[in-house]
């Protein structure tokens, strides 16, 4: 155990699953790479299609996260 507590149980699972070597996520691709959460297998997957759905409204630049396009807007 490290130490770290949570209020919600749900997220007490995911850090756990952090500590292990390996998520029960595993990307289609074959590339290796596995995660503890469904929704950073999704995010990681963009990794490979090339898509970009995050368009700046002010300079037409694309990202495939929102969390980069956000960082990128606070720029402007």
């Amino acid at each position: 155990e490290c130490g770290k507590r949570f209020r919600l149980k749900i997220n007490l699972i995911i850090h756990q699953r952090s500590h292990a070597k390996e998520g029960p996520y595993e990307c289609p691709v074959d590339c290796g790479k596995t995660f503890v959460c469904h929704s950073w297998l999704l995010r990681h997957q963009t990794s490979h299609t090339g898509e970009r759905p995050y368009k700046c409204s002010k300079c037409d630049k694309t990202y495939r996260r929102k969390d980069y396009l956000l960082n990128h807007q606070r720029r402007h």
